[in-house]
């Protein structure tokens, strides 16, 4: 699998999300003014997304007058787009994420026998959410994140052959997570835990390997091609969401995305740590 691929994947990903929620965002309920009562409690969306809840107190024919927890509001007829007996706000239809950010090492058997420097990858993710309760949301997360590493001989480490050379790492993860956080429209700022399970491939690109024969002090150089793999993941984690306005927001979060090897998960080992922040789009 190779970046072509993967912007071909994410492509296919966000047209598929967008044309669903799409759909969903724009099924209209339809008002009839004559179902609101004098004195009765509702929610009513206007056609900006905006929502408000209270108790109707007047009405004519071109106002509704509704006392609110933020005082009276004054609604023209023309701007309401649904009315509902519910006064629970309304929960979001679906969300769409886009992010990206650094991507930190854990350690784990694929980063044997080299010299990692410690330093940052980067990652990108796009994700879908759709949440089933006022709490609890399904998404579906693919992410793709890369760094590089230094090879270097395992027995010798401490030396400084010539000719070492950087070796690109890519992951590619697919999930499905639950989301736990709050999901209703009125709602501005939410903090959400995250756990999932899916698949992660590793793509290790080709290399030079430098190693050091004792014997007769000298260095060797060869060329080495890098392995694929497809493991079973597991990722746990957690972010911050802030809403702009009724559509857009912002996000930051962090996971742990572990690998599984011979059979086991390596908690504190075969993985690594995105840390990426990105936009949220709301559809309702």
């Amino acid at each position: 699998m190779n970046i072509n691929n993967l912007s071909s994947i994410l492509l296919a990903a966000l047209f598929i999300l967008s044309t669903a929620f799409t759909s969903v965002s724009f099924s209209q309920e339809e008002v009839v003014m004559d179902s609101i009562i004098t004195g009765g409690k509702y929610r009513i969306t206007l056609y900006t997304d905006k929502e408000i809840i209270g108790k109707v107190t007047k009405q004519d024919s071109v106002y509704v007058y509704m006392s609110t927890d933020e005082g009276t509001v004054r609604i023209r007829h023309e701007d309401i787009f649904s009315v509902s007996k519910s006064t629970v706000p309304r929960l979001m239809a679906a969300m769409f994420t886009l992010g990206g950010g650094i991507l930190l090492r854990g350690g784990g058997n694929y980063y044997n026998s080299y010299n990692d420097e410690n330093k940052p990858g980067y990652s990108f993710q796009v994700t879908g959410l759709y949440p089933f309760s006022e709490n609890k949301a399904i998404r579906i997360d693919i992410s793709y994140s890369r760094f590089n590493r230094t090879t270097y001989d395992y027995y010798y480490y401490y030396t400084s052959p010539p000719e070492n050379s950087k070796q690109n790492i890519d992951f590619y993860n697919a999930y499905a997570q639950i989301i736990f956080g709050d999901f209703n429209t009125r709602t501005n700022f939410s903090v959400y835990g995250i756990a999932g399970v899916g698949l992660m491939h590793i793509n290790e690109g080709d290399y030079k390997y430098t190693y050091y024969n004792y014997y007769d002090s000298t260095y060797t150089t060869q060329a080495r091609n890098g392995y694929n793999y497809t493991n079973f993941s597991m990722t746990i984690g957690g972010g911050l969401r802030f809403k702009i306005n009724n559509r857009l927001g912002i996000f930051t979060e962090i996971q742990y995305n572990m690998t599984a090897y011979e059979g086991f998960f390596w908690f504190f080992g075969g993985g690594n740590f995105p840390i990426r922040g990105g936009l949220t789009y709301t559809f309702f």
